[in-house]
């Protein structure tokens, strides 16, 4: 008899506790981000409808895709990403960033994935003050290149 409970060793389960994000700076250091509390990552495809003659059903034709990351951070510094956003403002350009989104799973096996020239997207939060409250700021970004996965779990 086959047991499917098997499949399922919840010793392996990830949780939010086991995720790091590291964020490479336009001066090439690559830094552990200790205070980011969320972080999402996301591919979004673009399909065109098209429907021949005579067919009932429309078809999705992927034309395109695009990668957005998100995050918020509790505030503790901000001489990582906001100097840079700063003092790049002040030159007339946003600078790039790189990133890497990493699972350790208790095992010892890790996923990794980067996601290389992100640009900032949307709106900002420069500052975000609600008395009683820890301050936060919220980030979001598109990649303007493929996501590479470095490491990924394997089946145990």
């Amino acid at each position: 008899m086959n047991n499917d409970q098997a499949i399922l060793d919840t010793r392996n389960l990830i949780t939010g506790k086991d995720g790091q994000v590291f964020v490479t700076t336009s001066s090439g250091n690559t830094i552990f981000l200790a205070e980011v509390d969320t972080f999402k990552s996301q591919l979004n495809v673009k399909n065109t409808d098209v429907q021949p003659v005579g067919s009932m059903i429309s078809f999705a034709v992927p034309t395109g895709y695009t990668v957005a990351i998100s995050y918020t951070e509790m505030v503790i510094r901000d001489d990582v990403m906001m100097e840079e956003i700063f003092e790049d403002l002040q030159k007339g350009y946003l600078p790039t960033w790189d990133f890497q989104g990493k699972l350790n799973r208790r095992d010892g096996q890790v996923s990794r994935q980067v996601y290389r020239n992100c640009v900032l997207d949307g709106s900002l939060d420069l500052m975000n003050i609600t008395p009683g409250d820890v301050i936060k700021r919220a980030m979001s970004f598109r990649c303007n290149a493929i996501p590479e996965m470095l490491a990924l779990f394997a089946t145990v």
